[in-house]
């Protein structure tokens, strides 16, 4: 699967909750694999997660892609927002 090919898919906790959409990836050029994808968190899941709104800027967070478990049309998650919210 190409990297822009999943550009701006839904990502959803294991939950079926809408934690966002992905905004990118960080990439380890030196392995060729990818560390983490980069998700544009959504004001309600950012309200649930108790992550702080930056005024004027998007919430990026980075997700390790050990946390992935499904990429098709949305990407899932392994983890519930309630796990989630522990981790950020």
């Amino acid at each position: 699967m190409e990297l822009s090919s999943v550009d701006k898919k839904r990502v959803i906790s294991k939950d079926g909750r809408e934690l966002g959409v992905l905004y990118g990836s960080t990439i380890d050029t030196g392995k060729w694999t990818v560390l983490h994808i980069l998700v544009n968190v959504s004001k309600d899941a950012a309200k649930e997660l108790h992550i702080k709104k930056k005024l004027f800027k998007p919430i990026i967070i980075n997700v390790s892609t050990d946390l992935v478990a499904v990429v098709g049309d949305v990407i899932q998650l392994r983890s519930t927002m309630k796990e989630l919210d522990e981790l950020f």
